[in-house]
């Protein structure tokens, strides 16, 4: 308690224009999303197993504008307060609210729910959630919690309640149990449970499905205060129990609140900046927050830099992620592969982790488990299945996935412009395909061919550096051969990537905006061939080889970033709905397009990189409701916001360096454990100066346009001296260059 006080204290007395990293973590961030969803902020500890938020709208998709709570999802059900006569129902109980009412922090949140006229406030440790009730005066209050799945509640006495439940499993099967106690303040007058929405009042226990329980409290004259704590468990009644004694005790909710405080600023104080707008500041926090604060699930999209910016500044987490993704393997024979969409990407993970000192695990256990998923496990989208098909098959004999073959009656319609001159588009190009005949393809999802050879080439070349570094040289030879797969799929007439048959023959007809029928999935990964022509992380240089040196790759690079659909734009997302944040056809509201602004760097123009980093942080990015441009998915596109704002992107994980661009802020402080820091500092850096002139590392120059993670994680300096106009030699020279696979074309 005593450190407590003393942090509350150093808090009070900053300068009345100072604000501590938390303050400044804006909640609702992306809430308002231009696709499907908006994002859902969650209040937890750092590393806590409970989270919550408010759950809004059912079904609402921008529920920034919601104008009812619905209830507090618990996990083990839905709390919620009302007065007057017990009612159940989560729409019978929805309580109005205001925004301009409302409190969310990182830690606590408090909301006037303005039906029952009851201010609700909780906060969070790592197992317990606290609330307090501020009753109104003259009312019957009554706390209710709609149990979820399978249940079992006890009232113990008037301020004791435990129970546990079973949630329904992802595919409808059993999940996992859950159990809970819950401690309150006060003794309630009168309770009941209901089963089926018949309310049983005096009834003390309860079991089965649609069930819940309720506990009131007349109040007369003035309004009174309530607290309410739950302690959660995946164990025992008893171990959720005791993580109220062991996390809350004594302590009441504002000590709690202000302990969850203290830890988030601890967490976010891992990264110090100095300068910068309020604005970058605010955007800054919040998107290191919501990085640090989500589960990073999905590795399809974690991986490309919310894993290595953890792996910075807690690489403890990644090291413990991967040991529980052995543990699975120890369990189901598997590795973990990407969770949903494409590729095998717990390999770039581990391997990314690996080249940068990250080994807390058995090394020699997971290459197996990454061997084994490259070898035997389906490469078809949003399966993972293990298993093999002839598609798989055609990569492993011909270097490629296959896509479906052209119809034999097909008749190519050669005025493919026609769909950009409509003023209204009402069918997309016509797909030439027959029908699938392999049984396990995805009907919605379809093959996405090239989208699948591309994130799985750069797995086998991940697969193959883990060989070569531990002596596997048969396998080494193997994946680095698969390492080249992209080649096949470039088409040299027309620059980029398209699509092949299983019999190697080009898919004709093919448009690099809009073949392959909704969100381009006959093809690619929710885009298009602009989108994923530049997906070679590992092998910029032989990309630009292919496409006959840096000044066609440059130029082809600088189209993308201008070509644009000529047809109504509603019509175009119609089609592509996950292709917004558009720059030209680029998307930064889909993260396979997270790296391309870093291209430049490969081709001479570090310039360049500097100038469209800026540009789409300055874009795509804010703390509104609308602040993001696309899904959050784990924390990707925040955490692309964190290292990009820094000066510094992992543009290939895998290979352990960090890009370099233009850092936005005056000085970064990286906490890099071991009591060292690296500082990145920026001279005379504003919005207008934001080219590299020079740079110098630990005070000797440094002209390469990028730094090695070893360089910073045993601390120092990184200096960059900023200008309003590009420095076009820095970093130009080709051993200036980012490291590729494939040489520099003579």
């Amino acid at each position: 308690m005593h450190a407590v006080l003393c942090c509350a204290i150093l808090w009070g007395c900053t300068s009345g224009n100072e604000t501590i990293p938390v303050d400044n973590v804006y909640m609702y961030i992306g809430s308002i999303n231009p696709k499907t969803r908006g994002t859902t902020p969650v209040i937890k500890v750092p590393g806590g197993t409970v989270g919550l938020f408010p759950a809004f709208m059912p079904g609402f998709t921008d529920w920034y504008f919601s104008d009812k709570i619905y209830g507090f999802p618990l996990g083990v059900g839905s709390l919620m307060v009302n007065t007057g006569k017990m009612k159940v129902g989560s729409k019978e109980n929805a309580s109005g609210f205001d925004h301009d009412l409302e409190t969310a922090t990182p830690y606590y949140y408090q909301v006037l729910l303005e039906d029952p006229d009851v201010n609700t406030e909780f906060t969070i440790t790592t197992n317990v959630v606290v609330f307090r009730f501020t009753l109104p005066e003259n009312e019957t209050s009554n706390l209710f919690l709609n149990l979820a799945g399978d249940a079992n509640v006890a009232i113990k006495d008037h301020t004791i309640i435990e129970g546990e439940t079973t949630a329904r499993g992802i595919r409808g099967g059993g999940g996992s149990r859950n159990y809970f106690h819950i401690q309150l303040t006060k003794p309630f007058v009168s309770c009941g449970t209901w089963r089926n929405d018949t309310i049983i009042p005096d009834s003390k226990t309860q079991k089965g499905s649609n069930t819940g329980f309720y506990v009131s409290y007349p109040v007369a004259g003035s309004k009174e205060t309530l607290e309410m704590k739950i302690g959660f468990s995946r164990n025992s009644i008893d171990e959720a129990r005791n993580s109220v004694a062991n996390e809350v005790g004594a302590f009441s909710f504002d000590q709690v609140k202000d302990k969850a405080k203290q830890l988030w600023n601890d967490e976010l104080s891992l990264i110090k900046i100095k300068g910068g707008t309020e604005k970058q500041r605010r955007l800054f926090y919040t998107t290191l927050h919501r990085t640090r604060a989500l589960r990073m699930g999905n590795v399809w999209d974690t991986y490309r830099c919310a894993y290595p910016l953890q792996s910075l500044i807690k690489p403890e987490e990644t090291n413990k992620t991967i040991q529980n993704w052995l543990s699975e393997y120890d369990e189901t024979g598997w590795l973990p592969s990407s969770g949903a969409m494409i590729g095998h990407h717990s390999t770039a993970v581990i391997a990314d982790s690996y080249f940068r000192g990250l080994r807390d695990y058995d090394v020699e256990k997971a290459y197996e488990a990454m061997k084994k998923n490259a070898l035997e496990a389906t490469m078809i989208p949003w399966k993972d299945g293990m298993y093999i098909t002839e598609l798989e098959q055609c990569y492993f004999d011909n270097g490629f996935y296959p896509a479906l073959p052209v119809r034999k009656d097909f008749k190519p319609d050669k005025q493919v412009d026609k769909y950009e001159r409509l003023p209204y588009q009402t069918q997309w190009l016509p797909e030439p395909g027959i029908d699938e005949w392999v049984k396990e393809v995805d009907s919605w999802h379809r093959r996405q061919s090239v989208s699948v050879t591309l994130e799985h080439c750069y797995d086998d070349w991940c697969l193959a550096q883990m060989a070569k570094e531990l002596g596997k040289e048969d396998d080494y030879r193997l994946f680095m051969k698969r390492a080249h797969n992209y080649q096949n799929l470039f088409n040299p007439t027309i620059g980029m990537m398209a699509p092949k048959s299983a019999d190697g023959q080009w898919i004709e007809p093919f448009d690099p905006k809009y073949s392959g029928g909704f969100a381009g999935e006959g093809y690619f990964a929710e885009g298009n061939s602009w989108m994923y022509t530049w997906h070679v992380q590992h092998d910029v240089q032989g990309l630009i080889n292919l496409m006959g040196g840096s000044e066609n790759f440059v130029s082809r690079l600088n189209e993308l970033f201008i070509t644009s659909h000529r047809m109504d734009k509603l019509q175009f997302l119609a089609q592509f709905p996950d292709m917004t944040g558009l720059m030209g056809m680029y998307s930064h509201g889909n993260e396979p397009d997270f790296h391309i602004p870093y291209l430049y760097n490969y081709a001479g123009q570090p310039w360049m990189t500097q100038q469209k980093v800026r540009q789409i942080l300055e874009i795509w990015y804010d703390t509104t409701p609308f602040g993001l441009s696309g899904d959050e998915d784990g924390g990707s596109m925040s955490s692309w916001y964190v290292l990009s704002s820094m000066g510094i992107y992992p543009q290939c994980p895998g290979r352990p360096i960090f890009d370099i661009c233009s850092p936005v802020f005056d000085e970064i402080t990286i906490n890099v454990g071991n009591g060292k820091t690296f500082v990145i500092e920026a001279k005379n850096v504003s919005d207008q100066n934001k080219y590299i002139q020079s740079a110098t590392l630990n005070g000797k120059p440094h002209d390469q346009a990028w730094i090695n993670h070893s360089d910073i994680v045993r601390g120092g300096k990184l200096v960059f001296v900023m200008g309003s106009r590009p420095n076009k030699s820095w970093g130009s020279a080709p051993d200036l260059r980012p490291p590729s696979m494939s040489a520099l074309a003579q």
